[in-house]
């Protein structure tokens, strides 16, 4: 009989193969970044329940709960050992989840998965089996090579704007951050996901990382994170709306590229949220073509009825040992191995 536990730390050292590589920093359990160098997002509150069949693990689902209140409570993966599929132990952990994060007094669950992947099917008959609404598409998911990225037809095709700089951000003045700050509170002109202060506090990659200047004021940004040895992220990428067009903001990003050659990053990698249609359509069409590969992720959000949160779900697993390999040699996946991969952010 599979009962489920929710997890205490320290936890076994075998439930390492059973989430991403990038989410086993959270196995401890502790406050953290979901990803390690993953700027402009707050600390999470990781939380893990286990599937057990006799003596061995047979499944693992992890999340995060917001320290603030801002924010949902989200499913960051789903694993279950291949001796012990079609049993139905995934429906069981995410039930136990939905009823888990309602007790600790969270009124919804958001899950996000890569479209297209070998378990997405599955996932989403998980979801309509429980009564998850229907998932909708979220983001846009971007991998390009160095190399592929000279392909691109618009990479340094773009004049500068009479009378523009660009300059290191590292070399922003201390007075024009405050002038970005007050015109933002003044004027609201950037989007809010896209404010340049939540990005370079801490760590952004200082080479490729660039502003622009007109007439002395700062009015775009290029603002990049190392998210391994050699892979850079393009974090945050914003012009002035009335500069937008005619590809303004292009010089900055090729120019942001160009600059890659003096750092050792290989491999680059974005995020498009999908309401902001513009910059999706211009991956669809000026990007896709030559990039390494472009997937979406699709997700759902359900309302949580407290009255049927429920008592914890059994006793807290404590560092229980189990039986089988704590080898990394299914860390890849498998065509049955049921996980959700949340936005494809970081390195698997």
């Amino acid at each position: 009989m599979t009962r489920l536990e929710v997890l205490l730390p320290p936890v076994p050292a075998e439930l390492q193969r059973m989430t991403f590589p990038a989410y086993r920093h959270l196995l401890g359990l502790e406050p953290a970044r979901r990803l390690p160098a993953e700027a402009g997002r707050p600390p999470i509150q990781p939380f893990a329940l286990a599937a057990l069949d006799g003596g061995e693990i047979a499944g693992l689902l992890l999340g995060e709960l917001p320290i603030s209140r801002e924010g949902n409570a989200e499913v960051l993966s789903v694993f279950v050992d291949a001796r012990f599929r079609r049993r139905g132990i995934a429906t069981r952990l995410l039930e136990a989840c939905e009823q888990e994060v309602a007790r600790r007094g969270h009124a919804e669950l958001a899950v996000v998965f890569t479209a297209g992947a070998v378990g997405t099917p599955h996932i989403e008959r998980i979801l309509d089996r429980l009564g998850w609404p229907p998932p909708v598409q979220r983001t846009l998911s971007v991998r390009f090579t160095v190399e592929q990225a000279r392909s691109f037809p618009w990479l340094n095709r773009y004049s500068l704007r009479e009378g523009a700089e660009i300059f290191p951000w590292r070399e922003l003045q201390a007075e024009e951050r405050r002038r970005l700050v007050d015109s933002q509170s003044e004027r609201g002109w950037i989007a809010e996901n896209l404010v340049p202060w939540r990005y370079d506090e801490e760590a952004f990659e200082p080479v490729t990382s660039l502003g622009m200047r007109l007439q002395g004021e700062v009015v775009g940004w290029v603002i990049n994170h190392a998210t391994g040895p050699r892979t850079l992220r393009f974090t945050c990428a914003y012009i002035r709306k009335d500069l937008g067009r005619r590809g303004r903001l292009m010089p900055l990003v090729s120019e942001s590229i160009d600059r890659i050659e003096h750092t050792p990053f290989t491999d680059c990698t974005f995020v498009v949220p999908l309401k902001h249609q513009t910059m999706v359509a211009f991956v669809r069409r000026w990007m896709e073509p030559w990039a390494g590969q472009v997937t979406e992720t699709r997700g759902s959000t359900k309302r949580l009825d407290s009255a049927d949160s429920g008592p914890p779900v059994r006793e807290p697993l404590v560092g229980r040992a189990a039986g089988s390999d704590p080898g990394d040699h299914h860390e890849r996946g498998t065509a049955r191995e049921h996980r959700t991969n949340p936005k494809l952010r970081g390195e698997r």
